[in-house]
C-alpha cells in the first residue's frame, strides 16, 4: 500500500495525504483506469463465458465410441475408414457413401412400414428420450441438431436391423438384398460394421428392434448379431455369456478374449522365433480356437493358428484401438500382438511359423506378413505390470538359458534335419567309430609286437 501521495486540491495547493486519504485516492484512480478497460473487453469476456458454458463435462464412464487417436490413425488411415457404408455421426454426410444412403433408406422404409408405419412416432419418442445418453456415448461433441441426430440414428439403426433380419431369414429378402449380398459388397459391409468410428450404441439397436418386432417374434437381437458375425465367434461363445455389449466392435473384441484370467506379473521380453528355435524351442500349431491360448511345456511352444488376409489388419487395428481407448488396463489383443512382434522380426521368422502351421499367409510373401506384425504396435502402449504373456516369456527365457537345450537343437538342426542328412551323419558316425576301433587295434597290436620283441631280446641277452 502507498502510504502517502501528492495531490492537487481545488485550491491548487499541494499537500502530503494521510494514509486513509491516500488509500481512497488510489482506489479512485484505479477505478478510473480499470473502468474503460473493462468496457473495452466486455465482448471478449462474454465470448469466453459462453465458450465455458458450452463445454460439456468429461464423462469418461459413458464414452464407448471413439475417434481413433491421430498418432495411431496416421499409420494406416484406410484401416479405420468405412469403404461403402457410414454408420453413426463420425462419417455421416460423406459424399463417398451417397449411393449407399439410398439402400439404407429403403431398408429403413421396410422396417417402419412393415406394420403400416404405426410405430414411427414410437421410434422418435424413444430416440428423443435417449438422445442425451446416446450423445454421451461418443467421445466428442456431435455438431448436429436434435432432429438431424435422431433421424440419422433411426435410419442407421433400421438399416442394421433389416440387414440382420434378411441375412438370417430368407422370407425378408428381396431384390435390394440380392444387390447388397454380392460377395465383394457384402464383405465390405461386414468390414465397415466393425470399425470403431462406425458404431451406434447397442442399446439403441435393441430399443428400435423391440419396437419394430411387436408383431413378429424373431430371435433376440444378440442372437441375430452373433449369427451375422459368426466367422468371428470361433470359440462358439453362447449369447448367455454376454451380459452387456456396447456396440459391434466391442462384441468382436469380446469374442476374441480368452476365458482364463491374467496373472499379474511384470512385463518380460522374449527372443524371435528363429532365435528360440536355435535355442531348442519347438513350435507347433495349437488346437485351441482362442488366439491367446498360447502354451509352453517341455520345450514346445504351442500357438493357435492365425489366418492373415486382406481384412486382417483393419480388424486387428480397430480392436486394438478400442482397447487403447476404453480398456487401457485390460488389453488382450494389444498384448497378443506385442508377443507376436517379439517372435516375428524377419521373413525367416514368418517362414518358420508357416512351416509349423501357426500362420496361414494369404497376404502374399512372408515380408508382407512380417511388416504387418512389426507395424501393428507402433505408438501403442501396454501396462508393464499387467502384460498377459509375462509368465510365458519368463518360461521361454529360462529354457533358453540352459546350454544343453541349444547344443541339442544345434545337433538336430545341423546333422539330423532330414532323412538323407540323418543317414549320412549316422554313416559318418559308424565310420568314425570303426576307424577309431581300427586305430585302437593297431596301437594295441603294435604295442604287443614291441612287447614281444623286447621280451625276445631280453631272453637272448640272458643266454649270452
Amino acid at each position: 500500500m502507498v502510504n502517502s501521495f501528492k495531490m492537487s486540491k481545488e485550491s491548487g495547493e499541494e499537500y502530503i495525504s494521510s494514509p486513509i486519504t491516500d488509500e481512497m485516492g488510489a482506489q479512485e484512480e484505479c477505478n478510473t483506469i480499470i473502468a474503460p478497460l473493462m468496457n473495452k473487453y466486455d465482448s471478449l469476456v462474454t465470448s469466453i463465458d459462453k465458450m465455458l458454458d458450452e463445454i460439456e463435462p468429461y464423462i469418461t464412464s459413458e464414452y464407448c465410441i471413439y475417434r481413433v487417436p491421430q498418432k495411431i490413425r496416421k499409420l494406416n488411415e484406410e484401416a479405420y475408414n468405412p469403404r461403402v457404408v457410414s454408420i453413426g455421426p463420425f462419417h455421416h454426410g460423406d459424399e463417398r457413401f451417397r449411393s449407399m444412403e439410398v439402400f439404407k433408406k429403403r431398408y429403413f422404409k421396410k422396417v417402419v412400414r412393415r406394420d403400416g408405419g404405426i410405430h414411427l412416432k414410437n421410434y422418435i419418442e424413444f430416440l428423443k428420450y435417449c438422445e442425451a445418453s446416446i450423445r454421451q456415448c461418443y467421445s466428442e461433441i456431435i455438431e448436429m441438431d436434435s432432429d438431424e441426430f435422431v433421424t440419422m440414428m433411426l435410419v442407421d439403426s433400421c438399416f442394421i436391423i433389416e440387414l440382420l433380419l434378411r441375412t438370417y431369414y430368407m422370407d425378408f429378402r428381396d431384390a435390394d438384398h440380392s444387390m447388397l449380398s454380392a460377395t465383394r459388397l457384402c464383405n465390405d459391409i461386414h468390414r465397415d460394421l466393425i470399425l470403431l468410428e462406425n458404431q451406434i450404441p447397442f442399446f439403441v439397436l435393441e430399443g428400435i428392434f423391440n419396437l419394430a418386432m411387436t408383431n413378429f417374434k424373431p430371435l433376440p437381437l444378440l442372437d441375430l448379431t452373433l449369427s451375422f458375425f459368426e466367422n468371428y465367434n470361433v470359440q462358439q461363445k453362447p449369447p448367455a455369456g454376454f451380459i452387456s455389449i456396447k456396440h459391434f466392435t466391442d462384441l468382436i473384441l469380446i469374442l476374441h478374449r480368452p476365458t482364463s484370467q491374467r496373472d499379474v506379473k511384470e512385463f518380460k521380453y522374449t527372443s524371435s522365433a528363429t532365435e528360440l528355435n536355435e535355442a531348442g524351442v519347438k513350435f507347433t500349431a495349437g488346437s485351441s480356437n482362442c488366439l491367446l491360448d498360447i502354451k509352453f511345456s517341455d520345450g514346445v511352444l504351442e500357438i493357435p493358428c492365425i489366418t492373415l488376409y486382406d481384412k486382417t489388419e483393419s480388424l486387428i487395428r480397430n480392436l486394438m484401438a478400442l482397447e487403447l481407448c476404453h480398456y487401457p488396463g485390460d488389453s488382450y489383443m494389444i498384448d497378443y500382438f506385442f508377443l507376436m512382434d517379439f517372435l516375428v522380426n524377419t521373413p525367416n521368422d514368418v517362414d518358420l511359423l508357416i512351416q509349423n502351421g501357426i500362420i496361414e499367409n494369404w497376404l502374399g510373401d512372408s515380408k508382407q506378413a512380417a511388416d504387418l506384425y512389426n507395424n501393428l504396435n507402433k505408438n501403442c502402449v501396454i501396462i508393464s505390470s499387467n502384460f498377459y504373456f509375462s509368465a510365458l516369456c519368463e518360461e521361454l527365457n529360462a529354457y533358453c538359458k540352459v546350454p544343453r537345450h541349444k547344443w541339442k537343437a544345434t545337433l538336430k538342426h545341423d546333422y539330423f534335419n532330414s532323412p538323407w542328412r540323418t543317414a549320412s551323419t549316422s554313416a559318418a558316425i559308424v565310420l568314425l567309430v570303426l576307424t577309431f576301433i581300427q586305430t585302437v587295434c593297431s596301437i594295441l597290436g603294435a604295442a604287443k609286437a614291441d612287447e614281444e620283441a623286447t621280451s625276445s631280446w631280453l631272453e637272448e641277452y640272458r643266454v649270452s
